[in-house]
């Protein structure tokens, strides 16, 4: 198979231009090291547990299962969510990211790579790739959002969550709130790179507005200015808990336990340094 020239594969290697999170690279090579989504999170629990919690004494110093729940999940987010949203938002193309989908490589500190295992994907009636082996052509764009929620939230984030709630204690609240957050990045990205952000604003709306999501009133996003200068923000329902870690800057621009004046003095400080 000829990678480069893949349609899903291409396009979301041009949405590296953005953030390098947008590709979810396919996984070409069998070697060692590689363990099935299905294995990790719906196999056993106690290898499942100690990664959750070597990978949060790694990144955030901590011991607690709740807060190393949170910060694995937001890693394991990144990797999989933008890279879908993004194709959605900016392609109409939907990778299919259910677990039988996905791989994992681990090493000795635990995962440092994230693979689909092939690139099958979802798109829309015209699209040139709509003849291609690897898509399926949907009816419409209804049938585009099924496929979304159902490769990403019915057949990977749900079982997701329960297996790190099962195996490590980790809370379904925080995990739940994550992944929206996770989504709001994702189109955060999108808006500072359009030049006409108005439709990713309207992108953002439908899609948190869904009611049968499991996104919806999690989260709300909404346009900020400052100094001439505009972003995409979203402020949580819901705690990451990196402020137990007691780290410097252990609360996030949009943390619930700051005030919506902080929250904006934040804002404003991330748009005068560029972000």
């Amino acid at each position: 198979m000829d990678l480069a020239s893949h349609p899903l594969v291409s396009t979301m290697h041009r949405l590296t231009e953005i953030n390098q999170f947008f590709n979810l690279p396919v996984r070409e090579l069998e070697g060692d090291g590689w363990i099935e989504a299905t294995e990790l999170f719906l196999g056993d629990d106690q290898r499942l547990r100690n990664l959750v919690m070597t990978y949060g004494q790694k990144a955030w110093g901590t011991t607690n299962n709740h807060v190393a729940g949170s910060v694995f999940i937001i890693a394991y987010l990144t990797r999989l969510v933008w890279p879908v949203i993004g194709q959605d938002v900016l392609q109409r193309r939907v990778p299919k990211v259910a677990l039988d989908n996905v791989s994992f490589h681990c090493n000795s500190d635990g995962i440092d790579a994230t693979a689909l295992n092939h690139p099958w994907f979802a798109v829309l009636p015209g699209d040139p790739a709509a003849d291609h082996p690897d898509s399926e052509c949907v009816g419409g764009k209804t049938d585009l959002y099924e496929r979304l929620e159902e490769w990403m939230f019915d057949s990977n984030l749900t079982p997701v969550i329960a297996a790190l709630h099962r195996a490590a204690g980790a809370s379904i609240k925080v995990s739940q709130n994550a992944v929206a957050n996770s989504c709001t990045q994702a189109f955060h990205w999108l808006y500072s790179a359009s030049k006409d952000p108005a439709p990713i604003v309207l992108e953002a709306s439908t899609f948190f507005d869904e009611r049968d999501s499991p996104v919806y009133g999690q989260v709300r996003m909404e346009v900020f200015e400052h100094l001439g200068k505009q972003g995409f923000f979203s402020r949580r329902r819901g705690c990451c808990l990196a402020w137990r870690t007691g780290r410097a800057h252990g609360y996030c621009s949009n943390c619930i336990l700051l005030t919506k004046d902080q929250q904006d003095q934040q804002f404003r400080d991330l748009l005068e340094c560029g972000g």
